[in-house]
């Protein structure tokens, strides 16, 4: 006959049986959840050619450097989207200020008072031009003066 103490701890771990193997079960499908994730993080990172297998420390200091890298990138394209915005309003600015100066001096014109000789502020039409051909060879490139 066996001992009540020897009794009692082969009931309990008979107990304990379907908890420990449903408890295995669920640290499985946790594992092999990690190494799916893992696996599509591997997809996602450049992982570089210093080697075909990576442990999860290196994928996922790979994964930190990335994520660093990427949110430098961010912020660089920010900069440069709000200068270029900065940018655009002082350009529509400055159009409106020339329109309205171009429509000021079209009133003057029409009039016939005085026109403004101020070289810096008339507009030239550059494409309105026309050259023959004879005319184009007179003008020249700043490299043909040495020849």
């Amino acid at each position: 006959m066996q001992s009540p103490d020897l009794a009692g701890q082969l009931h309990t771990s008979k107990a304990l049986c379907p908890l420990r193997s449903s408890h295995n079960e669920l640290e499985k499908h946790r594992r092999a959840k990690l190494r799916l994730y893992l696996e599509q993080l591997k997809q996602l990172v450049p992982l570089g050619p210093d080697s075909t297998r990576h442990t999860t420390l290196s994928l996922l200091k790979r994964a930190k450097m990335h994520i660093k890298k990427l949110e430098e990138q961010d912020r660089r394209a920010l900069s440069i989207k709000e200068q270029l915005q900065r940018e655009h309003r002082f350009l529509k600015r400055r159009l409106e200020q020339l329109s309205v100066q171009s429509l000021e001096r079209v009133r003057t014109d029409s009039t016939g008072s005085a026109v403004s000789t101020d070289d810096s502020e008339q507009e030239v039409d550059v494409e309105g031009v026309g050259f023959g051909t004879g005319e184009l060879d007179s003008v020249g490139s700043g490299s043909d003066v040495d020849d």
